[in-house]
């Protein structure tokens, strides 16, 4: 029974497939023939106001204060970098790096930058004291 079904599909696909009289190549050539009808639409469109609206605000960069974070050996760490002394930064030079401050000189100005300890991440006590 199922060789059957096989059979009798295999001829009707046969039957079916000579219906056609043009190879794939002829039906290629048919359709590069026509044009594409491509509707004219800008999905833009609605943007293009805002794009060309121009800011009325002058952004200017200003650098963000100098904050010293660490001294070691002689360096200070200020805005993620470290220093050394006669090193310059947005603020002015560094003259002077002490245990708890850093003095920067900019022209007739002098800048002290305080270490501030705002967490003890580590407290060294004897031992009987709290």
């Amino acid at each position: 029974m199922k060789w059957i079904l096989i059979i009798s599909l295999s001829c009707l696909s046969t039957l079916s497939a000579s219906s056609i009289n043009k190879t794939i190549d002829e039906l290629l050539n048919d359709q590069s023939d026509q044009e594409l009808n491509i509707p004219n639409y800008d999905p833009f469109k609605r943007a293009k106001p805002l794009l060309k609206r121009k800011s009325s605000k002058n952004y200017v960069y200003k650098p963000r204060p100098a904050k010293l974070t660490a001294i070691f050996n002689q360096k200070a760490f200020i805005n993620g970098k470290w220093y050394e002394k006669g090193d310059s930064i947005s603020e002015g030079k560094l003259v002077n790096i002490q245990s708890e401050r850093v003095y920067l000189k900019q022209g007739d100005k002098t800048k002290v930058l305080l270490l501030k300890h705002k967490n003890k991440l580590l407290q060294i006590t004897q031992k009987g004291e709290k």
